[in-house]
This record gives structure tokens, C-alpha cells and sequence, in this order.
């Protein structure tokens, strides 16, 4: 994984940051992430709270998979060994 001097994770395309904005909402109860951009500083994809939401992130909380899903992994912690 690259390094950014903004400290930020580093994605390396909009489609994987996507998914990782989607999994930040669903394992983290306090990610206030809502939107990917292109980084000028590294050529990577970063999440950030800034800015119009995601549709994709929309389109998951509005049909309630994301709540599904957090309910979901919040059961798989709780049962690992």
C-alpha cells in the first residue's frame, strides 16, 4: 500500500475505496465517511466526510443494508472465538 501525506489510507481505485466506504459505515458505529476522491497529492483514492454522499452508500442506507449488515457483524463479534 502507498504512503500519503495527507495520512490517509490509500485505495488504489474508486470501485475498492468504494467498498471500503461501504465497510467503514458498517463496522464502525462512529465513521461519518460519506464520499471517495481522487487524491492530487499520491494518484490514490481516499474516503472522506466531505462533499456530496456516494450513491452507492446512499442507495445501501436507504434500502436498509447497511443496518442489516451492521446488525449482521456486530453478531459475528460477539460469537468469534
Amino acid at each position: 500500500m502507498s504512503k500519503c501525506s495527507t495520512n490517509k489510507r490509500v485505495y488504489a481505485s474508486e470501485s475498492i475505496a468504494t467498498d471500503a466506504l461501504i465497510e467503514a459505515r458498517i463496522r464502525f458505529d462512529h465513521n461519518t465517511s460519506k464520499a471517495v476522491y481522487l487524491c492530487d497529492d499520491c494518484g490514490g483514492w481516499h474516503l472522506t466526510s466531505q462533499g456530496e454522499m456516494n450513491p452507492r452508500l446512499k442507495a445501501a442506507l436507504d434500502n436498509g443494508s447497511i443496518k442489516k449488515e451492521k446488525e449482521a457483524f456486530h453478531w459475528q463479534k460477539k460469537f468469534r472465538f
